[in-house]
């Protein structure tokens, strides 16, 4: 059965996008332009502006549909002890934590409490 990643489609400006993984991604993972091409997208890493959310899980090579834009509520796979209400900006292996006061980019705003790796709905912003 396939994991349910969008939450909402109807009311938000967004998009779901086809590109080429450039490693093995998840679904719910944050996803980045890869540095190889500008079709290839890869997980997100450590402070990244992501360009979505995977839909779809894939393999390097293959395709891997994103949820973009800004608004739309999606389940994204996260790192840490989280509270509804936190900023949050990217991480590691494409997984999203509370943003840092040190200058990182947030991405999305935590919808619901997680810990640990756990996957809870977001906004993206």
């Amino acid at each position: 059965m396939a994991t349910e990643i969008l939450v909402n489609d109807g009311g938000a400006p967004a998009r779901i996008l086809p590109f080429t993984a450039g490693g093995t991604v998840a679904a719910g993972d944050a996803l980045q332009m890869d540095t190889n091409t500008e079709k290839v997208v890869a997980p997100a890493t450590s402070g990244a502006k992501i360009l979505g959310v995977a839909l779809t899980a894939a393999t390097s090579g293959n395709l891997v549909n994103a949820v973009t834009g800004r608004g739309p509520i999606v389940k994204c796979n996260v790192t840490g002890t989280l509270a509804a209400g936190n900023m949050l900006d990217a991480h590691t292996n494409g997984k999203l934590q509370i943003a840092s006061s040190t200058g990182q980019h947030a991405v999305a705003i935590a919808l619901e409490d997680g810990s640990g790796a756990s996957t809870i709905k977001v906004m993206l912003v």
